[in-house]
This record gives C-alpha cells, structure tokens and sequence, in this order.
C-alpha cells in the first residue's frame, strides 16, 4: 500500500524495497541497498492498462472457503430486522464521516429490500460486527459474513458484467460498503482499494456529478467524498474531484449554500493540494536536475507559484476557522477540519520539502519552518485524541492526518502517542495494520535517506 507524499515518484523510480522504506535507490539491478540487506532486489512493473471494474478482493474471498457461482434471485428477508438494527445502530453510531447529521445511513434501507448488492453488502457489514462480539458464536458469524461479502460481490459483478449493462444509483452504495467491509476485515488494505478505485470512483464517474445533486445521491457523496479526499492525499494523486463540474456540485447545494462552516471549502483546497501535489513530483521525474533548461526552471517557478497560492488559502482557512462561533467552533466538522487543515499544510509542504532540486534552483519555496510543522503536529495528536474519545467521528477520518504526523516526529513521546491512535483504529478497522507496519519502518530510517 503506498502512503505519503513521496510514495508515488518512489514507486516508480525505485526498487519494491527502497519505496516501501522510502530509501534512496541507486537504481541498479540490485541496487546497492538490497545488495547490503542481503534481499531480493524487484523493481515495479510499468502497467498501461486498467480493468474496467475490479471488485473481488481474493484475500477475502479465499478466506471465506467458499465457491458460491450462484446468486440468489431475491435477497433473503430472515433475520433482516436484525441486520439493520446492528447496522443503524452500531456501525452508524459509531462512524460520523462528514462530522455532521446525515440521513443517508438511514435511507439507505429503501435499498436493503430491493437491492441484492446493497443488502448483502449491509448484511456483511452486521455480521461482521456481531463476529467481534466476545459473547457471540464467532466461527457463525464470520462465515456468514463473508458469504454475504461475496454475494454482495457476485451481484455487483452481475450487474456490471451484463451486455448493455445499465448502472443503477444503488451500485455504488454497495461498491461503498463493500469497501468498508474491506477496511474492516483485511489488514493489507488492497480490497479498499480494489473497491474504491475501480469501483465507486469509476461508477461515480460514469453516473457523473448530475445523479449526486439532490436526494439521496447528495447525501451517499457527501459520505463517500470523504475517502475520496483522503484517498487522493495518501497516495498523492490527482482526484476526478478536482474537475470543475464535481468541483461545484457541493456549491450549488442549496444546504450549503446558506452553511457557514467552510468544510466545503476546506475539502475542495484539499483535492486541489493533492492534484497539485501530483503534477509537481510528476514533472519531476523527468527533469535532469544538473542540465535544467530556461524553460524547466521556469516550470519549476511557476509550480512554486502555485505552491504559495495555496498556502496562502491554507492560511485563510485557519483564520476562518479561528473565527467562528462558539457553537459551530465547538461541533465535530470544527474538530476534523481542524486536523485536515494542518496535515494538508504539512503535505504541501512534503512536496518540497523531500527534493534538493527546489532549494537549488528556486528563490523560495511554500515549505513551513520545523516550529510550524511541529505546531501542526501538535495540533493533530491534540485534537485526534480528543474526537476518538469524545465524539463519533469514524476513525477511520483519521488514518490520513495522522499518516502525515508521522512523517514528521523524532521522539518517543510523539511516536508512542501515535502508536496509540492507531492501535484504537485498529480495534475497529483491520486496514490500521498496514499503516502500522509502513511507519514503523520509516521511523528506522535516517532522515538522510528520505530525500534524495
């Protein structure tokens, strides 16, 4: 799973190895790292194509030890009250993704009794819970949870697999909780991707921005608008967000419209800082740092330009923040804006911070001081552990800031801080176990081997 703001040029440009450590890469075959670690020295493959629709996570389906070809040809009502009662109340009361009130949990039931994906999808999500619980028979409920996993899956594909398949709006509900079952249940965090990239994203994009401007396609990419945001940032790259008509599909609600938390505002800099974010390390592979041309250099200037343009929104966004009322400074869009307003400043920071090409060739960077980085830090472990103990947020809201604060502590008492955030995750969503694995092995890596 690649994570951080340096992991996609590092991907390419390096050895498995040296991209999962975020090392240097002498760039033979092997390279000189691998040659001292005594490892097998792979590099990645360059593909050109992607499949139209991938869904199936073989981690999870071959764990399930089931073969199911067969779907059933209406959903299976037993127990059906059941399911939704752990759904609403469990999972929905502990998992506020946008940090407000949202009906979209609650409508979906609409779904539960006409749509297969949607309800075995949601039927998964319940046993999967109720498999945690210490008093409940474990073995059952795993098993029937990934049989509803795959049966979610299997009508999914049904669907999309048709001659002259028509997309419905529920399909992307169940790609969406199938990807949070994903990030529940498997530790390496590939079935989330799986079913967030080649899923919802491409069925988001071939419904297009006008199916999501009212009803319950509003609130459902209010939820998933969310991931997609954090998304983009962990794997630094450009989001389908940043195009102008997804861009203004929020502005135009009239909810928002008459809103004066700047939220909105707030998630649309932080797709722009992704994309931006994409585009400079982008050119920078293909730049040769010791024969720069006028006309690279000039690039290079104007990306640094852009750079400062969005810090300087960066800056205006804290004092609108620091300036609200005291209701609205003290609910939960407050809290979580807050922490993503100072990881994205980090994160932009991070695009030039890692890269001596900027230093050496550019007058000023948009880069922050170590005493701003920390205060940004400080800040995010601050407020994280006050919104996993005091509030409903899902914890889930905060694996991409408190990726960024890792990237950026030196001592025990922050790592042990955030050694502890993560473990909380944990507890509720696999998916933590990937993160943990990466960054402790960044911190066992001098800072002299992180930059190039």
């Amino acid at each position: 799973m690649r994570l951080g703001p340096l992991d996609r040029r590092l991907e390419r440009s390096r050895c498995l190895r040296c991209a999962k450590s975020h090392l240097k890469c002498s760039g033979g075959t092997p390279c000189t790292g691998c040659s001292k670690r005594n490892q097998k020295c792979v590099y990645p493959a360059k593909t050109t194509t992607i499949a139209k629709f991938q869904l199936v996570n073989r981690h999870t389906i071959q764990n399930s030890a089931l073969a199911r070809s067969k779907i059933p040809q209406k959903p299976s009502l037993e127990h059906s009250n059941n399911v939704l009662n752990i759904f609403l109340t469990r999972f929905v009361g502990e998992n506020s993704f946008t940090g407000c009130s949202s009906t979209w949990f609650a409508d979906i039931q609409t779904y539960f009794a006409s749509d297969k994906a949607v309800h075995h999808a949601l039927k998964a999500l319940s046993q999967l819970y109720a498999y945690r619980e210490s008093n409940s028979d474990q073995t059952r409920n795993k098993r029937l949870a990934l049989e509803s996993y795959q049966t979610a899956v299997l009508s999914v594909r049904q669907v999309v697999d048709a001659e002259h398949a028509k997309i419905p709006q529920s399909l992307v509900s169940s790609t969406f909780l199938l990807g949070l079952f994903e990030l529940m249940y498997d530790p390496t965090g590939e079935g989330w991707i799986k079913h967030t990239m080649f899923g919802t994203s491409r069925i988001l994009q071939h419904l297009g921005p006008e199916a999501f401007r009212s009803g319950l396609g509003l609130s459902f990419f209010n939820q998933m608008r969310m991931f997609e945001v954090s998304r983009s940032l962990l794997f630094s790259e450009s989001s389908f967000l940043v195009q102008s008509p997804w861009m203004n599909l929020m502005d135009t609600d009239i909810n928002t419209v008459n809103d004066v938390h700047p939220m909105n505002d707030l998630l649309n800099l932080m797709i722009k800082c992704s994309d931006h974010c994409a585009r400079a390390l982008s050119y920078l592979e293909g730049v040769d740092k010791s024969s720069l041309s006028l006309h690279e250099v000039q690039h290079l200037r104007g990306l640094a330009v852009e750079g400062f343009d969005l810090r300087l929104s960066l800056c205006e966004m804290d004092t609108r923040l620091s300036t609200l009322n005291k209701q609205v400074a003290k609910d939960n869009r407050t809290t979580i804006a807050k922490i993503y307003l100072a990881a994205t400043s980090i994160f932009l920071s991070g695009v030039y911070d890692y890269r001596s090409i900027w230093l050496e060739t550019i007058e000023a960077t948009p880069a922050l001081s170590h005493v701003f980085v920390e205060q940004h830090v400080n800040t995010m472990l601050d407020l994280t552990e006050y919104a996993m103990q005091e509030t409903n947020l899902s914890k889930l809201l905060f694996l991409y800031p408190l990726r960024v604060a890792c990237s950026r502590v030196w001592t025990c008492e922050p790592k042990d801080r955030l050694r502890s955030l993560f473990g909380t995750i944990r507890k509720s969503f696999a998916v933590a176990h990937v993160f943990v694995a990466e960054i402790e092995e960044l911190w066992e890596t001098p800072m002299s081997d992180r930059s190039d």
